[in-house]
């Protein structure tokens, strides 16, 4: 499609697999950090019942994590993949739980001892309790799909709003098309109307060349019979010969005059043209910008250039008169012919240069306009100012 660009196409297509692959990164590291906080808090719970030795740490630890589990709505509802691991200090597993054999066979011979309970709460809780928490956003998963969903309605938003732009552009430049072909008929069927009034006039033609032969032969005949009269008809026919080429040479000598008027009025013509624009842009520009002046080199510099580049660069100009903080300057150029007045280079439509100066007066001068194949003559301008 001619009026859409293929850039947002393939933004369209590339950025929504990157969004999706970072937001999921992101999400898993602030879920992580956001689920250690909230089990860290609801580790140990109530802490009496471990310090008197009446439950275990692992089964108090294991129905805490549970129940935080079964509160949760982003693990309920958002089906989350959570892993949790609790270790202690020296890097034994409190959770999950993972059943001896031999210690369940030895906790059941020796039966409940709320002493030794009390002993082993304490010292694990004495040595500290390390939680690792996972989170699994993989491709595939709810959370993921939500994202995925998202980012890919948001590209087919943009997608669907450019191509809809295209297409207004693209039926406008149809509609154009199809009146400059009924203009072109139209011109068809008046240059068909003037070459069939060509050709009628040189059949017209035709039969007056050939009345003039008869007529010629005619005088040949009579020519032939009385000799006198056929050296007075030459004689007059050279006569009219001379004559017509006089005359010839007097149109062509008339003609190559109105040449050399036409190409002499043109030049006038294009020069006047160019001199009322130049005053028309001058008096423009004084008019809408009051805290600009504009340089005789500016103002012909500008309109040396293309259509593009003079809208950005009256741009750069309007931006120069009200918010002259915010005009972005590559460079500053010292002018003069010891170069001592500094000047500001300022870009625009990517090849364009523009220079001014602030006067005593704080009013920004615009001293030159071009781009960067005229940047060598314009700096010697500069330096000649």
């Amino acid at each position: 499609m001619k009026f859409f660009p293929i850039k947002i196409a393939i933004i369209c297509l590339l950025v929504p697999p990157f969004l999706y692959s970072i937001t999921l990164i992101s999400c898993e590291k602030y879920l992580n950090n956001h689920f250690s906080y909230q089990i860290e808090n609801i580790l140990i719970g109530d802490s009496k019942h471990l310090l008197d030795g009446s439950i275990r740490l692992e089964e108090q630890i294991a129905k805490n994590i549970q129940e935080f589990l079964k509160s949760d709505w982003m693990v309920q509802k958002a089906k989350m993949d959570l892993t949790v691991l609790v270790t202690s200090g020296q890097g034994k597993i409190i959770y999950p739980v993972f059943l001896d054999v031999n210690s369940l066979v030895k906790d059941m011979n020796s039966g409940f001892d709320t002493e030794t309970i009390r002993k082993n709460n304490f010292d694990s809780l004495n040595k500290g309790l390390v939680v690792n928490i996972e989170t699994n956003l993989s491709h595939g998963s709810r959370i993921g799909n939500l994202f995925l969903v998202l980012y890919f309605g948001i590209s087919s938003s943009v997608f669907l709003i450019f191509y809809k732009i295209g297409s207004s552009k693209a039926a406008k430049e149809r509609e154009i098309k199809i009146q400059l072909i009924t203009d072109l008929k139209k011109e068809e069927e008046i240059h068909k109307q003037i070459l069939n009034d060509l050709k009628n006039e040189r059949q017209g033609l035709f039969e007056n060349i050939k009345s003039l032969n008869a007529r010629y032969q005619e005088d040949k005949n009579k020519a032939k019979i009385n000799e006198e009269e056929m050296f007075e008809e030459i004689l007059s026919l050279e006569e009219k010969l001379n004559s017509f080429i006089e005359l010839k040479q007097r149109k062509e000598k008339e003609i190559n005059e109105l040449r050399t008027q036409i190409k002499q009025y043109e030049r006038r013509k294009s020069s006047k043209i160019r001199r009322n624009e130049f005053d028309f842009v001058t008096k423009r520009f004084s008019i809408l910008y009051k805290n600009i002046l504009m340089n005789r080199k500016a103002v012909l510099g500008l309109l040396s250039l293309s259509e593009d580049q003079q809208i950005k660069a009256e741009e750069t100009i309007h931006l120069l008169d009200l918010f002259p903080d915010k005009v972005t300057i590559k460079r500053k150029v010292f002018s003069g012919k010891k170069h001592r007045t500094a000047c500001f280079e300022v870009l625009f439509a990517y090849n364009g240069r523009l220079y001014f100066k602030k006067n005593e007066n704080n009013i920004s001068e615009v001293l030159v306009i071009g781009t960067k194949n005229t940047q060598i003559k314009d700096m010697e301008f500069l330096h000649s100012v």
